[in-house]
C-alpha cells in the first residue's frame, strides 16, 4: 500500500528556535514579603526579604541551553531550578501561558533559594543556536 501526502497532510516546516534576546529577574518571593515584581533591570528588591522561604524567578525570551544560577557567588545545583514554565506570544507583544498549538517564545525559571536571607542572585544562559550569545542578569535581594 502506498500513502500519498497532500499539502494538508504534510508536516509543518520547522523554524529554528529564536536565540536569547532578553532576560531579567521577574519576581522574588519570600515568607517575609510575599512576591515582589521588580522592574526589568532593577538593581535591588524594595522589600526586606528573608524568612524560611526565598525564591527567584527569571524571565528569558528565546531559547537557552546552558542555564546557571548563583546565590552569594556560590553556584546553585541544577535542582534549585524546581520549575520551568513555557511562555507564548499572545499577540500585541504580550506573553502568557501556552495553549496547544502555540509557539513557545520564552520561559519562566523558578529557583529555590531557601536558607538564604538576602544577597546577590545571578543567572546566565547561552543561546541554543546562532549567534550562541550568552546573557546574564542579577539582582541584590534585600
Amino acid at each position: 500500500m502506498q500513502v500519498e501526502l497532500t499539502d494538508e497532510a504534510a508536516p509543518a516546516p520547522r523554524q529554528p528556535a529564536p536565540p536569547l534576546t532578553q532576560m531579567w529577574v521577574y519576581a522574588v518571593g519570600s515568607s517575609n514579603c510575599g512576591w515582589e515584581y521588580p522592574a526589568p533591570g532593577a538593581f535591588s528588591t524594595s522589600c526586606d526579604h528573608g524568612g524560611t522561604q526565598l525564591r527567584a524567578v527569571v524571565l528569558e525570551i528565546g531559547y537557552g541551553s546552558s542555564p546557571f544560577a548563583w546565590m552569594l557567588g556560590g553556584l546553585l545545583p541544577s535542582s534549585a531550578n524546581y520549575l520551568t514554565e513555557m511562555l507564548c506570544d499572545q499577540g500585541g507583544g504580550m506573553l502568557g501561558y501556552c495553549s496547544p498549538g502555540q509557539t513557545v517564545v520564552g520561559f519562566l525559571r523558578y529557583y529555590n533559594l531557601d536558607g538564604h536571607q538576602s544577597g546577590n542572585f545571578s543567572y546566565q544562559n547561552t543561546s541554543t543556536n546562532s549567534p550562541w550569545n550568552t546573557m546574564s542578569t542579577n539582582i541584590n535581594i534585600r
